[in-house]
């Protein structure tokens, strides 16, 4: 049972570093753990993942900065993260000859007190480096439910004994999801040959429910992998995650088009308690690769579905948006699509010379030539005192229909 807890504030958004003692009956002594929790974790009812950090003492911090680092951008859900300190003799057997123990600890002490303790999901991650980078292979084989997802860090002791488990695991066709990210130096001789064994056994037996990449870098060492590791580990682990892009409209349709998306993105956020609306960078991409395909059958569907208008009228803060959808539905000649898109953006950039000269083009589509000089001088005159660059373009086209 957990006997001591010691809060911190680590910085003004009040996000917390416990410190805890556990109180061991396998191990037959305490062990120091570190928790941090998510910024907003006190301020919801959320569950969340859990990522372990073995060595913490070492690596904790680095498990704290990733999650800060890629939470900002949503590439993955903020976590939960987990940091067992060890000894630096004693790991040296409860990672090797007495890893059935530790395994053991993790199983039926420290991750279920963690889940009764705090708000988790059923997701977990193991990051170990080095010994514990090799006793994350034997519990991908022994314990596949323990964890669903291995960052391993320049694993040594991938004995034979593991590499048999982890070839019988694959061939028999494990149902379990697991995905495992491993970096390793190319210059750490002496677990060269045991990973190349490992990776080939992994192409051997390829498996739909398992994710395995394994970067052996050139650029790395036996103490920066880590660093590569975590980041790269768990942009893998968490893939699914972030706003989806597509470079191609084709890519979208085999996707399964809009219904899929909606689908995706109502899985994600049942899962990590967000929201269940398709994602405003994956609308603001699909706008710009239909226009830039000039796909208008596509370029409406996604605004019949996404509430187009208010999406670009409440995302978008550059006039210059604005003007290239209006410009779009000009050239396609919907005039009234064009209109109510320079009305929105006129309206949120009342001085942007661009939307100017765009609606002076509009009335020129329609005929109304004087309504076009009108707004056309309006866009010189702002590009004149703003001096601006298209000030000239402005001038040139004004002067043609003088």
């Amino acid at each position: 049972m957990i006997s001591q807890v010691v809060s911190q504030n680590l910085n003004e958004r009040k996000e917390f570093c416990n410190s805890i003692i556990l109180k061991s009956n396998i191990l037959q002594e305490e062990r120091d753990i570190q928790i941090f929790l998510p910024s907003n974790y006190y301020k919801s009812l959320k569950k969340y993942p859990v990522l372990y950090v073995i060595d913490a003492q070492r690596y904790f911090l680095n498990g704290i900065v990733f999650q800060q680092n890629l939470t900002w951008q949503e590439i993955t859900p903020e976590f939960i993260v987990v940091g067992i300190n060890t000894d630096s003799e004693k790991r040296r057997n409860l990672f090797n000859k007495e890893s059935s123990k530790f395994i053991q600890f993790l199983e039926e002490e420290l991750i279920p007190e963690i889940n009764v303790k705090y708000r988790t999901i059923d997701e977990r991650i193991y990051f170990g480096w080095e010994m514990a980078a090799g006793l994350g292979v034997e519990i991908f084989t022994n314990k596949p439910t323990l964890f669903n997802g291995f960052l391993l860090a320049s694993p040594t002791h991938i004995s034979k004994d593991r590499l048999e488990m982890v070839s019988g695991m694959l061939k028999n066709n494990t149902q379990h999801n697991l995905k495992l990210y491993v970096a390793l130096g190319s210059f750490e001789n002496w677990a060269i040959e045991s990973m190349s064994s490992l990776d080939s056994i992994f192409q051997s037996y390829p498996s739909k429910k398992i994710e395995w990449k394994y970067n052996l870098s050139d650029k790395e060492n036996h103490y920066t992998t880590p660093l590569t590791t975590i980041n790269e580990g768990l942009k893998l682990f968490f893939n699914y995650y972030g706003p989806i892009r597509f470079y191609s409209i084709k890519e979208f349709l085999d996707f399964g088009g809009i219904e899929s998306l909606k689908k995706h993105y109502q899985v994600r956020g049942k899962k990590y308690q967000v929201s269940e609306e398709i994602h405003p960078d994956t609308k603001h991409y699909l706008l710009l690769q239909a226009h830039k395909e000039n796909n208008l059958v596509i370029f409406e569907e996604l605004m019949r579905e996404i509430d187009g208008k208010d999406f670009i009228k409440n995302y978008y803060r550059q006039a210059r948006w604005f003007n290239n959808f209006a410009s779009f539905y000009l050239e396609n000649n919907k005039l009234e699509d064009a209109l109510e898109i320079l009305e929105l953006g006129l309206d949120k950039f009342p001085d942007a010379s661009i939307l100017h000269f765009a609606k002076g083009n509009y009335f020129k589509a329609i005929g109304r030539m004087k309504d076009t000089r009108k707004w056309y001088k309006k866009a010189v005159q702002i590009a004149r005192m703003n001096n601006e660059p298209e000030l000239e373009k402005f001038i040139t086209e004004l002067k043609r229909i003088l």
